[in-house]
């Protein structure tokens, strides 16, 4: 039977302008609606609304769950009390013989009570709602409201293991073993759907006891995933799926094409068009160039719109795309969100001193025209590193936890060994079959191991590329002298220098410093204190050092 949410949401969209859809309803109209039409009992279950008002603020319209529609005049009408919905067009001729159309909708309810929509409605093809709500009440027989705002974390357990199983699968049909790397990324995913230790457990030895012959079936896994969720969530969980097997599957592998063959073969189970295989693999392009790619908050906000445009192009929401979480760590919402307009870290009499002596330059201006923005155009990428350094600990945490578990279980089986050693029995097959026991257990205590470090090494790159967000990319040479110019301030303009390298001349012929690549954490971090102690970034150090060294050329010129 058809779902009366799904159809809501692929529908209402016909019945005219205006319309807005979960999970892509702009916040501030959604809370707007959500207090004028009174919702704060069920605001989750909000599929669409539809905003009657000038300014789009959303407070007057329709609201629609899957149990009713709200008016903001006319009140709540729930599906299962409509018995009759009418579209009304009166055509009448004034004196002057001017033809005038009034259209409006009626009502009518089984307890005979009958409305005449005719207060707003302004956007909306009266004709198309009309037949819109007799759908509703001709073609479902169950109404009911789904949480449309709930990501995977929020979801059972059943369901959460049936679908990391799928990704297990994916890594042992690959090539018949999960290595250490998968293994990383497997409780990376583990920590972001924030599964249970009991269900951790069940993972962990599915991954130990997994053969061609006791393999789930994908089938039977997804019949696991959908009985387990709403049906308005079915094609959410399924992009972000395919989104996860292509993240584990290129993490792992040097290839970053799309001949990936098992997402290709089972992509009809998973019920996907080829349009959304292609919007889960833009996702995962885009998020690994916000983490391998130094991208400022300008080229991270251009992604977000091309991969919004990619979404709407296939008839997905985009935040549905990230309802597991994302490669770096963040929700839907944290990375499509606008970047805030970050200040300069002064006092408001220092920047008002700053604009008065530049006079006609803006304040902003002045930021952009001397580069003092240079951290505040990174901060979107500082935070979202910081993200994923907070989950590589967390994730980190768990393997440890597993790996002590899994050393008490082994200790015990060597235990109960010696125990029946001494007891000098007839037990040769029940040594043999705790010997294979002890071993499969040792060799995953080593695959644990592995999977801790790949997980260490993935934090601290992560780190690192933070660290660096502190330190100019292209040093400017003059304004470090100028700033250590004292004598007891030489020693860190050597250590600055040292971590820079020359590169080709400009083109006003001047020699550019570049940050080195193989700089350690621990020097990015003390040089990033020593930048700040110094105030490299601070505008009234900036323009100084340009004015002198303007002068300086011009000292140079006239000599």
């Amino acid at each position: 039977m058809a779902n009366i949410n799904k159809f809501i949401k692929d529908n209402v969209k016909n019945i005219g302008e205006n319309i807005y859809i979960t999970p892509e309803i702009p916040e501030k109209k959604l809370n707007n609606a959500i207090k004028s039409f009174k919702c704060e009992k069920f605001y989750e279950s909000i599929l669409a609304i539809y905003d009657d008002t000038l300014f789009g603020s959303a407070k007057e319209g329709i609201v629609f769950t899957g149990e009713k529609m709200i008016h903001h005049k006319y009140g709540e009408f729930i599906y299962s009390n409509i018995d009759k919905v009418e579209y009304i067009e009166n055509t009448t001729i004034d004196n002057k013989g001017k033809e005038k159309k009034d259209e409006f909708i009626i009502i009518k309810t089984k307890n005979q009570i009958s409305n005449k929509l005719v207060y707003g409605l302004s956007n909306i093809n009266k004709k198309n709602f009309t037949q819109f709500l007799n759908k509703i009440i001709s073609e479902f027989e169950e109404y009911k409201e789904e949480n449309q705002l709930k990501e995977i974390a929020d979801m059972p357990d059943e369901l959460k293991i049936a679908y990391l199983k799928i990704i297990v699968n994916m890594t042992f049909i690959d090539d018949g073993q999960i290595d250490e790397k998968e293994l990383s990324e497997i409780f990376v995913l583990m920590t972001k759907l924030e599964i249970t230790n009991n269900s951790r457990f069940k993972i962990r030895v599915y991954i130990r006891e997994i053969s061609e012959e006791n393999i789930n079936p994908i089938e039977y896994l997804l019949d696991i995933i959908r009985n387990n969720s709403e049906t308005s969530h079915h094609k959410s969980l399924m992009i972000s799926l395919a989104k996860d097997l292509i993240n584990v599957y290129f993490s792992t592998k040097d290839t970053r094409d799309k001949n990936f063959e098992f997402l290709n073969k089972n992509k009809n189970l998973f019920e996907l068009s080829d349009e959304e295989i292609d919007l889960a693999y833009d996702t995962i392009k885009k998020d690994y160039e916000i983490l391998n790619k130094n991208l400022d908050d300008d080229a991270i906000k251009k992604n977000a719109k091309e991969l919004a445009s990619k979404a709407a192009a296939a008839g997905v929401p985009l935040a549905a795309v990230y309802i597991s979480g994302s490669v770096i760590g963040m929700s839907a919402a944290g990375i499509t969100s606008g970047l805030a307009t970050l200040g300069m870290g002064m006092g408001m009499s220092g920047g008002l001193a700053i604009i008065g002596l530049i006079g006609v330059v803006s304040y902003k201006g002045v930021k952009r025209l001397t580069g003092a923005n240079e951290l505040d155009k990174y901060k979107t990428r500082e935070l979202m590193l910081k993200e994923i350094i907070k989950l590589s600990q967390k994730t980190t945490s768990l393997i440890i936890e597993d790996i002590n578990l899994i050393i008490k279980q082994l200790n015990s089986v060597m235990s109960s060994q010696e125990d029946l050693k001494n007891e000098n029995e007839d037990i040769i097959h029940l040594l043999i079959m705790r010997n294979a026991v002890n071993k499969k257990m040792q060799k995953e205590i080593t695959l644990f191991q592995g999977a801790l470090q790949k997980t260490d090494e993935k934090s601290n790159q992560c780190q690192n590329s933070a660290s660096r967000l502190q330190c100019p990319k292209i040093l400017n040479i003059e304004r470090v002298k100028s700033l250590t110019d004292e004598p007891t301030k030489k020693p860190l303009y050597n250590l600055i220098v040292d971590n820079y390298e020359k590169k080709k001349k400009d083109i006003d012929n001047n020699e550019v410093f570049e940050l080195k690549q193989d700089i350690s954490t621990e020097t990015l971090d003390e040089m990033g204190k020593i930048f700040k102690a110094l105030g490299y970034f601070e505008v009234g150090n900036i323009v100084k050092s340009a004015t002198s060294e303007s002068i300086n050329k011009i000292k140079g010129i006239f000599g």
